[in-house]
């Protein structure tokens, strides 16, 4: 999870059914955090209780022990400043502290399916107000983003073989936007008019020419925008 959601009440049903997590924590929100930052730990098990508001969950999960047990990380990052994780992992053996890098970024392909149901799809924007309105956008873009990928799974395929029988220096993936925009081009052709040989073999075609490369550890400076004052005839109440 990102940066926002820790949360005790979340971490604590977590535990309890038995899910591992790893979280990343603000470093000025908690006082733990800033007092093991402070003194230099980068690797320390610590345990907090569930807050009182949260208490019915003990009887939901038919339990007294409303302790957390978990492990605090720090993480120095290559272009400086630090990042602290959150974890139900309390094995070192498991999970060393050198993996917790990895094991982190591996949420970034989350956050591009976010970015594609978000940004390319437009999940949001719906075409009608009301319940049945949103609940027809929502599994149809849904459905689209499954049929994409059920489609787009041969060409992917083809090219981690063609990865393992070449020399070249870094691998390629297909154009998931692109692709995304392929399957609205021939879903009329396909589900009106029958032609389903012709239009699957033009999208695999056109996956193919249009794939991109890999670059792992590809890093680039995020831009800071200033927010914009707000609107001054509309003023917040």
């Amino acid at each position: 999870m990102d940066r926002g959601y820790p949360s005790l009440s979340l971490m604590f049903e977590l535990q309890q059914q038995g899910i591992d997590y790893c979280i990343r924590m603000c470093t000025d929100w908690w006082l733990e955090v800033r007092n093991m930052i402070a003194a230099g730990q980068k690797d320390k098990i610590v345990t907090f209780k569930l807050p009182a508001k949260d208490k019915e969950l003990l009887k939901q999960y038919h339990t007294t022990n409303e302790n957390i047990r978990c492990r605090l990380v720090v993480v120095e990052l290559p272009g400086g400043g630090t990042e602290v994780l959150y974890t139900s992992v309390l094995s070192k053996k498991r999970i060393p502290y050198k993996g917790f890098v990895t094991l982190y970024n591996y949420r970034w392909n989350i956050e591009e399916g976010y970015k594609l149901y978000k940004c390319r799809l437009q999940l949001e924007a719906f075409s009608g107000k009301t319940a049945h309105a949103i609940k027809q956008d929502f599994f149809a873009k849904v459905f689209m983003m499954t049929t994409t990928a059920i489609l787009a799974f041969p060409v992917e395929e083809k090219l981690k073989l063609e990865q393992q029988q070449s020399n070249r220096k870094h691998p390629h993936k297909i154009n998931r936007t692109n692709a995304l925009a392929m399957i609205k081009e021939i879903s009329c052709k396909v589900i009106i008019d029958k032609m389903i040989k012709p239009a699957l073999n033009a999208l695999d075609k056109i996956l193919k020419a249009t794939t991109e490369i890999i670059r792992p550890k590809r890093k680039f400076e995020r831009k800071k925008i200033k927010k914009k004052p707000p609107n001054q005839n509309y003023k917040p109440l």
